[in-house]
């Protein structure tokens, strides 16, 4: 009796057709990775600036965090000058520290990064004593905090308040703490857009105090 030939099971697909052809599947991957790249792409641009330089050739480099200002004098700029007057109401300006290397550090008292740099500049003042000036700028703040702050970390160096916030502003400050780095001839060697990590401050604090950089 002639065999009968096997039936393909009813649920088979003929050969070669496909719900989603495998052009349309790479075509989609290809898609998916470059959207992917643009993404990585443009959360690093805008998260991440870096500024680099000093005005004498060597380098010396900072990372903007995302939304911070980045107005104001940059590395080998003058430093605007200005007046502005201490908790107890003495006048002080910049310019009285002319020929010294100045740390001009902005901060307020509900910064925590700011908690964590008043340290560094207590210790350094007090193993470079003669060295260099630090000059605390308080921003944005409630004035009887930023003394009771200044008090609780004792605090050596002037401190002066910007109650207009004009000073700030010149300075391009729109998020503490920010600090320059200022040569003896009153130009920015430096700016810290964030806090200083301990391990950077002495080669910061290099870049103004060295003998070689005026």
């Amino acid at each position: 009796m002639p065999s009968t030939p096997s039936s393909a099971p009813s649920d088979a697909s003929p050969r070669g057709s496909s719900d989603d052809p495998p052009g349309r599947s790479r075509r989609a991957r290809w898609i998916l990775g470059g959207l992917a790249l643009v993404v990585v792409l443009a959360v690093g641009i805008v998260t991440w600036v870096v500024v680099a330089g000093s005005d004498d050739g060597d380098s010396a480099s900072t990372v903007v965090p995302a939304g911070v200002s980045t107005g104001g004098p940059r590395t080998g700029d003058p430093a605007p000058d200005f007046t502005l007057k201490t908790f107890d109401g003495k006048s002080v300006r910049l310019s009285d520290f002319a020929g010294k290397p100045v740390v001009l550090n902005f901060w307020a008292s509900y910064c925590i990064p700011c908690r964590d740099e008043f340290p560094l500049f207590r210790q350094a003042l007090a193993d470079q004593p003669g060295d260099f000036v630090v000059l605390g700028v308080d921003a944005k703040d409630i004035e009887s905090d930023a003394r009771a702050f200044a008090k609780d970390e004792k605090a050596t160096w002037p401190i002066v308040v910007d109650a207009d916030n004009d000073v700030a502003k010149a300075y391009g400050i729109g998020a503490v703490p920010q600090t320059f780095f200022i040569k003896r001839n009153g130009t920015v060697a430096l700016r810290y857009y964030a806090g200083i990590p301990e391990s950077k401050w002495p080669q910061a604090l290099a870049t103004i105090t060295s003998s070689k950089r005026g």
